[in-house]
């Protein structure tokens, strides 16, 4: 499921979506897609460059479906999540989550931008952010303590994986590269990716939510 925003020029959200699927490499390839429009209307030229730029990135476009609420549709799409979260339970957004919005998402949630201070994701499976995670994160919300939640930068307000909370540093320190969060043991710990091996708790000791 890929939601589009619903707001501004298409052909310019059509540039920033082939922007960030390339940017992915080959992470989407075969993925069939039902895309969420909200309230913009699609000419058929339109529906035809959507599936020209998810082609490219391998994907195919099954259906879009214009009107209501799209997050909330595509939670009932989806939904109960199985045992062991699987592709095709993934809500992929496509837009930057602002102060105030909240996505709440049965399966893994998959955000091509950056998630503001004040936004909240909770996925009962894991969160990538391929951008700047700087609000509330939960992953594993269901007591799945092998979620993850990975970012390009990894400063959430507060991250919480299953029962386990923790929060990022003060400070804003430089990253260049992206980082993901796991829970070893009783705590949440922050590896870096690729060949950055050396894992950082988080500043705040892990902590079991009261019961």
């Amino acid at each position: 499921m890929l939601l589009l925003p619903d707001e501004g020029d298409f052909d310019t959200v059509l540039t920033r979506l082939a922007e960030r699927l390339a940017n992915s490499g080959r992470f989407f390839a075969g993925g069939r897609v039902t895309a969420h429009v909200g309230n913009r209307q699609l000419s058929q030229e339109d529906r035809e460059k959507l599936t020209e730029t998810l082609q490219r990135a391998g994907m195919v476009l099954l259906t879009v479906k214009e009107g209501g609420d799209p997050v909330a549709e595509a939670r009932r799409e989806a939904g109960p999540a199985p045992a062991q979260s699987s592709p095709e339970t993934a809500l992929v957004i496509t837009r930057t989550l602002r102060s105030g919005q909240e996505v709440r998402h049965e399966g893994d949630v998959i955000i091509l931008g950056d998630v503001n201070p004040g936004a909240v994701v909770v996925a009962s499976g894991h969160i990538v952010v391929m951008g700047a995670l700087r609000g509330v994160a939960h992953a594993g919300c269901t007591g799945n303590r092998d979620a993850i939640v990975a970012a390009t930068k990894l400063r959430p307000t507060q991250l919480r994986i299953a029962e386990v909370i923790g929060r990022a540093p003060d400070g804003d320190a430089p990253q260049s590269y992206p980082e993901v969060a796991r829970i070893r043991g009783e705590y949440i710990v922050v590896e870096a990716s690729a060949d950055r091996r050396q894992a950082s708790a988080l500043d705040a000791v892990g902590a079991k939510e009261d019961r």
